[in-house]
């Protein structure tokens, strides 16, 4: 698997992340879902987001510390890549903004994810970059927090996200799939996507819910 790759997250965004949790539970115990208030900040409920994750962390801090990390971050962007910027829980300030999603976009990424705020929604939303995060504020980071390292694994919500692993972010949420699972997982999702397809379709020309659940094995 390589940046480059760009055929396999183009399946992936033909996808949902719903099937690709569904078929995750059904290999392992292992959880993807980064929780439920990581949504698309813009609310369209149309926006797809795949890519290999780039991972930051933010922390904490009283002092103003000027953001020459972040900037050095934003320039270390590789293409087809999620930035995940991972602070501490509570962070009354924003951990992605207009400026940060302009210089991604321009290096090829394919959409940023964080579990704090976000600021510059209106600009973002004008570049139709995806980002999802907590929620939306006007709050600058400087003085309230600190970029400390990226390129590094950071953990959200209990789900461990490596560099090059899959983010893949939806209407739902989002979700992170370690990189050695993406391929078994995606067949397994493809298939039932298609099954979950063929239910609707039946349940729609008038069959019963039992009925079409005994010959798909999806509801």
């Amino acid at each position: 698997m390589n940046i480059t790759d760009t055929p396999l997250l183009d399946r992936i965004e033909r996808l949902y992340t719903c099937i690709l949790s569904d078929m995750s539970e059904a290999i392992s115990d292992m959880r993807l879902f980064l929780g439920q208030d990581i949504q698309s900040i813009n609310g369209d409920h149309g926006t797809k987001m795949a890519g290999f994750a780039f991972p930051a962390r933010v922390r904490r801090t009283n002092e103003y510390v000027e953001i020459d990390k972040l900037l050095e971050m934003v320039d270390a962007v590789p293409p087809n890549s999620v930035v995940v910027v991972e602070g501490d829980e509570g962070l009354e300030c924003a951990l992605w903004g207009g400026l940060m999603s302009a210089a991604a976009q321009r290096r090829a990424a394919r959409g940023a994810v964080t579990n704090g705020l976000v600021r510059d929604v209106e600009q973002i939303a004008r570049l139709g970059f995806p980002v999802f995060g907590t929620g939306r504020t006007a709050l600058d980071i400087r003085g309230r927090a600190q970029m400390v390292e990226y390129g590094r694994p950071v953990q959200i919500r209990g789900v461990p996200i490596r560099p090059g692993d899959v983010v893949f972010g939806d209407a739902n949420g989002v979700l992170v799939v370690p990189v050695e699972r993406i391929e078994t997982l995606l067949a397994r999702a493809e298939q039932g996507a298609q099954d979950e397809s063929s239910t609707q379709a039946d349940l729609l020309h008038g069959e019963t819910a039992r009925a079409v659940f005994g010959r798909y094995g999806r509801f």
